[in-house]
């Protein structure tokens, strides 16, 4: 039986979305725990970034035969620069501990949507 490429790519897709939905169960697990309740304040989505950034560089790596991963970068630290001056002229009173996790919270956001727009192109062009 012979597969069709965007098939292919929609699995990959589905596949890495599933792994996202598992570490963030794993975390909300832990969070639950007696060891993690009182020490570690993380959101379930704060492992995603990274694994997004591993994602996007495989889904396009193996579809297109190029990684996607600078230009999803420059996007990522560009929009974040442009929020990060937006945050400072409204609120001076931005500490290095407030400025790093909105920071990464909006990563969260920024890379998974940067993430299904990779994969919506690479599945359409598969097409």
């Amino acid at each position: 039986m012979h597969l069709y490429p965007w098939m292919t790519a929609i699995g990959t897709f589905l596949l890495q979305f599933l792994i996202l939905i598992l570490i963030a169960g794993f975390i909300q697990v832990l969070k639950k725990s007696a060891i993690f309740k009182s020490r570690i304040k993380i959101s379930p989505l704060d492992l995603w970034p990274p694994v997004l950034l591993i994602f996007i560089h495989q889904i396009s790596r193996n579809s297109l035969a190029e990684s996607y991963i600078p230009e999803v970068v420059i996007v990522w630290l560009g929009v974040c620069l442009i929020v990060l001056l937006w945050k400072i002229f409204k609120d001076r009173d931005l500490t290095y501990k407030k400025f790093f996790i909105f920071f990464w919270r909006f990563s969260d956001l920024l890379l998974f949507l940067c993430w299904v727009s990779v994969a919506l192109y690479v599945i359409i062009q598969k097409f």
